[in-house]
């Protein structure tokens, strides 16, 4: 019988059953979360005011503030910042471990063990996670100018702030939870110090909160709040001109940007530098295996338990500038984007049984949120994962001209008419270009330009040229090294998306107060697939394939419901 904690035995099926019915257990662990009390708050001031400047001009112009508390945990139950220069307690031991065994290429001078967490509400510490940005004004204006009585321009422009911790952030709370894991032998199963009756003989550990200081997470992956956060803000502007065109069809023409800034971006502050990622471009078994290679740890056994708890580790976590964490994120706000689009629009209203929309968008968006390498000063500029070049949509919705009233049987009057009148036909279209492919850290040696293939030669089978200079061997793939392809590549997509819907509506009058509407509906009624993106490891043995679809075939729902 399993005991009320993680126990995952390791060994064969039948040692694992007799260590069972002898009331011993291969392995397990019982953890102490943390739970939270969590409170943010946000406050905003509008002003707004529309002004008829003239017959033919129309203004407005708004101003909004907000401005957006830092998030408080009621017991303080929550990492606040980092330190680097706090010693852990281990650090003196730690250095005099290192300079016994040193790795070559860091000398003990250069080995330090400084840096920890800290938390909210001790050592004089705020209670808030982050300092409050003060300075959230958005201003909106836009303008409406009738050049003619059929013909309007029309601009806009407008700031826009994000939230930082309001409905998008929870507390750190590394220290706040403890495991206690469960050790059955302490040689080697001669012996056993516990059983499943008494797992944890010498009792759960509790965790120290706060107590931990800097000793809190060491061997761990961490993470804490950047003090001084900026909230991201996009700034968009548009300038359009609408014309009323006969038969009551509006066409609007316009250009809408918009720019992101402080966009917020996760990084590892822990990474290990680039300048000892190799350069080369091809493999590099030198510095694969340089970095790679085990080292004496210095750390043990001082972290037990922990990726630190071993022997030996690799070179490369020593030269990390936080050698004592696996791993140290936090937020920075140096992403950036900017969007571009030429917008045209077709809208005519009901007559003649007959409205329509039509619209075409061509763009292109560029964005900075992602480093290449994880080391690297700033994100990469590179075209956006959500890029689609291409959109062309339309709806329309046709009414039968059958029934009472009608065109056609305007005197059919009952059954007849329940029948044939109020029937109403509608379709939705939309084509857009396929998204911007995300690469990995690929070896290839061609030309950008060679990868995507022509429409006629591109299958699902091969959606790209994979003999354009990619590598595929397995032994031959970059490792630990400077990466220098591109996270995206403008020219090499994913499949197009199609979509194309058909309904039919009947609303029937019951009586004065109540109606019954029929819908009949075929979506995807083309039964066109949407394949998903083709395979970019070159590795895989489907490298350039599409192996699945995003999309359902067609479905045909019937509805019935009173309206009254």
């Amino acid at each position: 019988t399993q005991g009320p904690f993680d126990n995952s035995a390791a060994a064969p099926i039948g040692q694992g059953l007799a260590s069972m019915l002898m009331g011993i257990s291969d392995s397990g662990n019982v953890t102490v979360n943390a739970s939270y009390a969590e409170q943010s708050t946000t406050w905003g001031l509008y002003l707004h005011d529309d002004w008829k400047v003239s017959r033919k001009l129309s203004m407005n112009i708004g101003l909004r503030y907000e401005i957006e508390s830092a998030i408080t945990e009621r017991y303080n139950r929550s990492v606040l910042g980092f330190d680097p220069t706090a010693a852990p307690a281990i650090a003196a031991q730690v250095q005099a471990n290192y300079a016994l065994n040193p790795t070559a290429g860091l000398n003990p001078a250069q080995f330090q063990v400084a840096g920890g967490l800290t938390f909210a509400g001790v050592n004089n510490n705020p209670r808030g996670l982050w300092n409050v940005y003060p300075h959230s004004f958005m201003p909106r204006f836009g303008l409406a100018y009738s050049l003619t009585n059929k013909t309007v321009l029309r601009a806009g422009y407008g700031i826009f702030y994000g939230f930082l911790g309001t409905r998008r952030t929870n507390v750190i709370q590394n220290g706040f939870s403890q495991t206690t894991y469960e050790v059955p032998s302490l040689d080697g199963g001669l012996t056993f110090a516990n059983t499943l009756a008494n797992p944890f003989p010498n009792g759960i550990q509790q965790p120290l909160g706060a107590a931990g200081g800097a000793m809190t997470g060491l061997g761990q992956a961490i993470s804490f709040f950047n003090q001084n956060p900026l909230p991201p803000y996009m700034q968009r502007w548009s300038f359009g001109i609408q014309q009323e065109l006969p038969h009551r069809i509006l066409a609007d023409i316009s250009y809408v940007g918009n720019r992101g800034t402080h966009i917020e971006t996760t990084r590892n502050i822990n990474a290990l530098p680039n300048s000892y990622l190799s350069t080369s471009p091809v493999r590099d078994p030198t510095t694969i295996n340089y970095l790679t290679a085990s080292v004496p740890n210095p750390f043990y056994p001082l972290l037990p338990n922990t990726a630190l708890g071993g022997a030996v580790v690799s070179r490369a976590s020593l030269l990390t500038p936080y050698p004592q964490f696996t791993s140290v994120t936090t937020t920075a706000y140096q992403g950036y984007s900017w969007y571009h689009s030429f917008n045209l629009q077709a809208e005519k209203r009901l007559t003649a049984h007959l409205m329509f929309t039509g619209a075409y968008t061509y763009s292109k968006f560029m964005e900075a949120t992602s480093y290449l390498n994880a080391g690297d000063p700033m994100p990469e500029r590179v075209i956006s994962d959500q890029d689609f070049t291409h959109r062309l949509s339309g709806s329309a919705i046709y009414e039968l001209p059958f029934g009472k009233g009608r065109k056609w049987l305007s005197q059919a009057h009952g059954l007849l008419n329940i029948i044939v009148g109020g029937w109403q036909a509608q379709t939705i279209y939309s084509i857009q270009s396929g998204n911007p492919l995300t690469w990995g850290n690929v070896l290839f040696n061609g030309n950008y330009s060679d990868i995507p293939l022509s429409g006629g030669s591109r299958s699902v089978a091969e959606w790209f040229d994979i003999h354009s200079g990619f590598v595929t061997a397995s032994n031959a793939q970059l490792s630990n090294n400077l990466r220098t392809f591109p996270l995206r590549l403008s020219n090499v997509r994913g499949p197009k998306i199609v979509n194309f819907d058909i309904s039919a509506i009947k609303a029937t009058k019951i009586g004065e107060r109540l109606t019954m509407q029929f819908r009949a509906e075929s979506l995807n009624a083309m039964n066109h697939p949407l394949f998903a993106n083709p395979t970019v490891d070159p590795t895989n043995g489907a490298f350039g394939a599409i192996t699945a679809q995003n999309n359902n075939p067609r479905r045909i729902q019937l509805t019935l419901k009173l309206l009254f």
